[in-house]
């Protein structure tokens, strides 16, 4: 929700908070990386996606968020193949099938 509302300073937090007590959890490397990316922290946006891809390679959520961050980058053919990893484990989430 935070992201949708563009609070990425407050949703980079949130993140930071759930991760000092989860340090490995997979999705939240993930939003975060998301978060990194819309405050121009490119580097290490994707850094924290591919983290938390490598923690749940089978996250719906990491390769959504991964699409998100590639289409936000004009990489158009990388957001299609992480929507389309997203879409296999989740098949039935709108927001992925919207973004495929």
């Amino acid at each position: 929700k935070l992201y949708e509302v563009r609070q990425y300073k407050r949703g980079l937090k949130t993140c930071d908070q759930i991760l000092k007590k989860v340090p490995n959890h997979g999705e939240t490397l993930a939003v975060k990386g998301m978060f990194l990316s819309n405050m121009e922290r490119k580097e290490e946006a994707y850094e924290h996606i591919k983290r938390g891809i490598e923690i749940n390679p089978n996250s719906s959520i990491s390769w959504h968020v991964f699409g998100i961050v590639n289409r936000g980058d004009l990489k158009y053919e990388e957001a299609a193949k992480c929507y389309e990893k997203a879409a296999k484990v989740d098949s039935e989430n709108v927001h992925i099938l919207r973004d495929l």
